[in-house]
Parts: structure tokens; C-alpha cells; sequence
């Protein structure tokens, strides 16, 4: 299950904006259910009640939290779009390798 930070990261890539409030209710009661929290707050009538408290920018987000947590939408599907420090080589002494 990705962290609330990655939530909002590709929240951010994926539809063009992030709302913390919006993950922060999906995940509300994971202090005292644990993993369970999820049928809570995962499903289908939660998502309606996002919808008619925020609107449907915040259900689709709401919709895309489920999917990263049932992990059929990884990192993988938005890195696209997520700013990465490229690896440069070391440089080598001495010209060609033995």
C-alpha cells in the first residue's frame, strides 16, 4: 500500500492536482482498524459520499487511491511525469577497461 505522499504524487501526474484531504479521509481510520480500514473506507459507497461532499475531482482521486492500493495502477504508470535525477557515470582512470 503506497504512502500518502506517493498517493498525491500521482494524483498529481495523472489528473493535475492533488487534495492531501482527499487521502487523508480515504486512509482516516487505519490507525485503529489497520489493513481492515479498507473495507471502511474502500469502497464504492465512500466514494459516492467523496462525490457529494467534494465533488468529482475529488472522487476521481479518491477512485485512482483505490487503484494504487489494489495495485493495479503502480509508479510504473505515471514515472512518466515524476522528475528523476538521472545516474551520472562515474568516470573511469586510466581509458579502457582490462
Amino acid at each position: 500500500m503506497p504512502r500518502r505522499q506517493e498517493h498525491l504524487r500521482a494524483a498529481a501526474v495523472l489528473l493535475g492536482h492533488a487534495d492531501p484531504l482527499v487521502h487523508k479521509l480515504m486512509d482516516q481510520s487505519i490507525e485503529r482498524l489497520g489493513p481492515r480500514h479498507r473495507y471502511v473506507t474502500h469502497n464504492v459507497e465512500y466514494l459516492r459520499a467523496i462525490r457529494q461532499l467534494f465533488g468529482d475531482e475529488a472522487a476521481l482521486e479518491a477512485t485512482l487511491h483505490l487503484l494504487q492500493d489494489w495495485e493495479v495502477i503502480s509508479e510504473e504508470d505515471y514515472a512518466f511525469g515524476v522528475a528523476r535525477r538521472a545516474r551520472q557515470p562515474v568516470p573511469r582512470r586510466g581509458g579502457k577497461r582490462a
